[in-house]
């Protein structure tokens, strides 16, 4: 008897974001271009640090912040 392959289901096969496609091109602060993250997977829950003046950022939060801002002028 052979290994047991339940049927109808096809091998996984998800796809995995591109970390190019969701890393940010620079520091919102100094515009660097020496940034990194600790995630394995870059998506837009990932938090990145400026290796240049350390500062600390979520894309998603940030402009979900910068959409529901009022101006008072």
């Amino acid at each position: 008897m052979g290994s047991f392959e339940p049927r109808g289901n096809a091998p996984d096969q998800s796809v995995q974001p591109d970390p190019a496609a969701t890393a940010p091109a620079s520091c919102p602060t100094c515009q660097s271009r020496s940034i990194t993250t600790t995630a394995k997977t870059p998506d837009s829950t990932s938090y990145w640090r400026c290796t240049d003046c350390g500062e600390v950022w979520n894309d998603s939060r940030r402009h979900a912040a910068r959409q529901g801002r009022q101006r008072w002028w």
